[in-house]
């Protein structure tokens, strides 16, 4: 059994990789070969237990994402098991794994739903898991113009300035949300918002939107106008979706004609390329924490 450190993870997981890791598995998801459940959480004492199992079976590999967090702190780690051997392949200190996948994902989504390569994307939360979404992007797209928005525009402007620096592109930062969005085909928006930070009149005639922060019902990223105008809309898993978004469980009860696909659903059907507006809202399950400790583990040739 191998214990894997964060620096392990930093020096063996890359953003392409990943995207393609996470393609594979859900096409293999789709295939019936693999599987998830949704995230179950235990709360005690002002602190909360968190478990996301997961079955690559393509690869041979379950394990599931566990992490404890309270006001101060989370700690995270992924244990990986070998299912042709039943053994315990690795404990995966999980903190950078977590924040790769959480870029990742997206932005394989958009590349399955979003034509063209030249884009315009506007990042909405200016943290650390911002950093991703905008790597994931950049990974996968052209984009020409790129925007940044922040409740906090001294937050918004630190981030253009140091990802303009690391990745050799141009942000601009927005003092408002209506700016921010203004040119934008595509939006990543990762915050721990509890009200919409914006709607369906600021963005434009074609989007594909990313909602992926905001992982408990009382949180939304989006005003619900965002969803009802959209042709297409994407959860990894609906079960999950009903328990912790916002976004998902207002829509349902108020938009029942509304039917959101699950993202296996889509993995082997070309027909939903190049629609005009759709939206994806990841939780995050365990599959995609499997995935990626594959990535890291074949790297270092554990694997």
């Amino acid at each position: 059994m191998y214990y894997i450190t964060e620096n392990d993870v930093h020096e063996n997981l890359g953003m392409r990789e990943t995207i393609d890791i996470l393609e594979e598995a859900f096409t293999d998801y789709s295939n019936g070969n693999s599987f998830v459940k949704p995230r179950e959480r235990i709360i005690f004492d002002g602190t909360v237990f968190n478990t996301m199992p997961g079955v690559f079976g393509k690869r041979h590999l379950a394990g599931l994402k566990t992490y404890i967090a309270n006001k101060d702190r989370a700690r995270f780690v992924v244990m990986v098991f070998d299912t042709q051997k039943n053994e315990l392949l690795a404990v995966i200190e999980a903190d950078r794994l977590g924040q790769v996948r959480t870029g990742a994902l997206p932005a394989m989504v958009t590349r399955r739903l979003v034509s063209g390569k030249k884009q315009s994307l506007c990042i909405i939360g200016s943290g650390f898991q911002a950093e991703t979404q905008l790597e994931g992007i950049l990974s996968a797209f052209d984009v020409d113009e790129i925007s940044v928005y922040s409740r906090t525009f001294h937050n918004a402007r630190k981030f253009s300035e140091t990802m303009s620096a690391k990745f050799g592109v141009n942000i601009k930062a927005y003092d408002n949300v209506k700016s921010a969005l203004k040119n934008a085909t595509i939006v990543n928006s990762i915050t721990d918002a509890n009200s919409a930070v914006f709607t369906r009149s600021e963005l434009g005639d074609e989007y594909h939107v990313n909602l992926c922060g905001g992982n408990l019902p009382m949180r939304r990223e989006a005003a619900e106008d965002v969803l009802v105008d959209s042709d297409l809309i994407v959860v990894e898993d609906f079960d999950q979706a009903m328990k912790e978004s916002g976004e998902i469980i207002s829509l349902t009860k108020n938009h029942p004609e509304k039917k959101c696909l699950e993202l296996k659903d889509i993995m082997k059907d070309g027909s939903y390329s190049g629609r005009k507006r759709t939206v994806f809202k990841s939780m995050g399950v365990g599959l995609e924490d499997v995935a990626a400790a594959y990535v890291v583990m074949k790297n270092m040739k554990i694997l």
